[in-house]
């Protein structure tokens, strides 16, 4: 795995933050029926959820099978921005750390088979 996706992973995550950060003062800014705290908790959820678990499972070379992964009806109204996009940095941080740590063949070779995607390595998955 290059140096550049490890690049782009934070600097993303960042640029999606500070523009939540921005439009929360908008109380009508909305992405069809979710405002911006459920997309943040969505966020968040989806890479402690899934991304985590599932490039830990990769790289243990357990060839782990998965679904399609949704949290769409996951209720976040409990959960306030701060606080969901504190969880998404956390999590990123942690997977970036885990992430390379691994050796060659544990990002690029060991995979996982995705049922819709197919054959799926660590790499994949963040890219």
């Amino acid at each position: 795995m290059n140096d550049a996706l490890f690049e782009k992973l934070a600097p993303s995550q960042q640029l999606v933050i500070a523009m939540l950060r921005i439009a929360a003062e908008d109380s009508s800014a909305r992405v069809g029926a979710w405002n911006l705290r459920d997309i943040a908790a969505h966020l968040a959820a989806t890479e402690r959820d899934c991304y985590e678990p599932r490039i830990h499972a990769i790289a243990s070379g357990e060839n782990p099978s998965f679904g399609f992964f949704t949290n769409d009806e996951a209720d976040f109204s409990g959960i306030q921005l701060e606080s969901a996009l504190e969880e998404w940095i956390a999590t990123r941080s942690r997977l970036i750390d885990y992430v390379r740590a691994l050796d060659g063949e544990q990002r690029g070779r060991l995979t996982g088979h995705h049922e819709r995607y197919g054959e799926v390595t660590v790499e994949r998955y963040l890219e």
